[in-house]
């Protein structure tokens, strides 16, 4: 409905005119003052499994809670929690806002001979309002790609540049990156939306899929599904064993390192080991010379990539072999120091780091938390048309990027401390207003949005009216 500031839908608060859900719901469409039109009902769109015969290779539906047996999941520490919906969907919550979560698939995708070489396929709503889905392809085993992929890897970003912009926050949508002998494809739900010429001259490659959620708390990212085509080749298990270096900057070869180490026990008595890195390079530095401290150990790492970029923060992934002296049954409980070394360093930082140790792990994901609570539009203010005796003020609530939205009273406008104007929007969701205000000089205004939970605490938005007094 044109002007429609947002929608009610069984009862639950959206900004979008799409919101996931089942059944045939009720739907009534809410202006910027609150009003709400007569219900409607909505539409079945019915469901379209179709796009799982393309896929000939591997399919994950999460219907199991070892991710770590499929994925290595990339992430600032304590900023990405992964858990797994009872409907069998993969839910990364990130509530420290302005995080990434990455997700590289253990499975390869292996190219074919014939006109379409391959496929990958990914469910998510991770595309939604002010969100990002990136899909790297990269020939090796980077657990972060960077904004500077490989020269060899393909890259597909969709946000809200990519057409068609109607996702709704929350919205799964199926994203298919479609390799063929005439170059690459990208599909929304079946539906072209972006072309390139790019044809890759590997034959097998990583999938990478890198999920932001809007800069908005809390921020939630669901993945409902992941198809990659190929003859899929067994996968070698390992368990994953975080390491926290000592110091997250990469120290020179000979610099003094903290006394800070990592214990042992993954390592007593394992067949072998392997110690993974990514590290964000810094202006300069010879990464042929990176090397991992434990303890007296040097390990040396390699790039897992090749045709990686070597400018300022580029994101490398490197491993290297634990040597056998580390892997004995007698020895130190602890290894002292971990770090990482590297001849010109400067300021290149460590990323992520830990082991992999062969062996079937056994790390389970937990229930995921309830889904989160409805939260408040965005208000920003702005002082418009400001003339000698007065000013026009335009108050914006933005709730595009809410999965859903917890209604307002309204707002209140205070001059210097004193109030001002209200404008009542009982119910209301979003959209724009205007208040002219009669003003002569320099004032300090404050706008405050009141929600229509006396319990939840009110915004408020300041500004500063600066002219002469003449």
């Amino acid at each position: 409905m044109a002007g429609a500031a947002g929608y009610e839908v069984a009862g639950r608060l959206v900004a979008s005119p799409e919101a996931a859900g089942s059944g045939r719901p009720v739907v009534r469409t809410v202006d910027a003052f609150g009003r709400r039109s007569a219900p409607v009902r909505a539409a079945e769109r019915p469901a379209d499994d179709g796009w799982r015969r393309a896929v000939d290779g591997w399919l994950d539906d999460f219907d199991d809670r070892f991710l770590e047996r499929r994925y290595h999941l990339s992430g600032r520490s304590g900023c990405v929690k992964p858990s797994l919906a009872p409907s069998g969907r993969l839910v990364l919550d990130m509530p420290c806002g302005n995080d990434t979560a990455v997700l590289r698939a253990r499975t390869l995708l292996q190219l074919k001979d014939s006109d379409e070489l391959g496929r990958v396929a990914v469910v998510t709503d991770a595309a939604g309002p002010r969100g990002k889905l990136v899909l790297d392809l990269v020939p090796g085993t980077p657990d972060r790609v960077g904004p500077v992929p490989p020269a060899d890897a393909v890259r597909v970003v969709v946000d809200d540049s990519v057409l068609p912009g109607t996702r709704g926050a929350g919205v799964p949508h199926r994203f298919e990156v479609v390799l063929t002998s005439g170059g690459v494809r990208v599909l929304q739900d079946g539906a072209q939306v972006a072309t390139s010429a790019v044809v890759p001259r590997w034959r097998e490659a990583s999938v990478s899929i890198s999920v932001t959620p809007p800069p908005a708390y809390p921020g939630r990212v669901e993945v409902d599904a992941v198809g990659i085509t190929g003859s899929p080749q067994p996968v070698a298990e390992v368990t994953e064993t975080l390491l926290v270096a000592g110091t997250l900057r990469v120290l020179e070869p000979d610099e003094e390192a903290p006394g800070i180490g990592v214990a042992r026990a993954p390592l007593r008595g394992a067949p072998g080991a392997r110690l993974r890195a990514t590290v964000r390079l810094g202006d300069s530095g010879d990464v042929n010379g990176l090397v991992a401290q434990l303890g007296t150990a040097r390990v040396p790492l390699r790039p897992v990539v090749s045709g990686w970029s070597a400018a300022q923060d580029s994101e490398l992934t490197v491993e290297g072999d634990v040597p056998a002296s580390l892997l004995t049954l007698d020895g130190p409980d602890a290894l002292s120091p971990f770090v990482l070394r590297m001849p010109g360093a400067s300021q290149a930082q460590v990323l992520e780091s830990y082991l992999e140790v062969p062996g079937r792990s056994e790390a389970a994901l937990e229930e995921a938390p309830a889904e989160p609570a409805p939260v408040l539009p965005v208000m920003t203010a702005e002082l418009t048309a400001v003339g000698p005796d007065d000013a026009t003020l335009v108050v914006t609530l933005d709730a595009a990027a809410a999965r859903s939205v917890a209604p307002v009273a309204g707002f209140e406008v205070y001059v210097d401390s004193g109030h001002a104007a209200t404008l009542p929007i009982p119910g209301g969701i979003g959209g724009r207003h205007e208040v002219g205000l009669s003003l002569k000089g320099s004032h300090d205004v404050e706008v405050r949005l009141r929600p229509e939970d006396p319990g939840r605490q009110a915004d408020s938005v300041w500004l500063d009216l600066s002219r002469s007094s003449r």
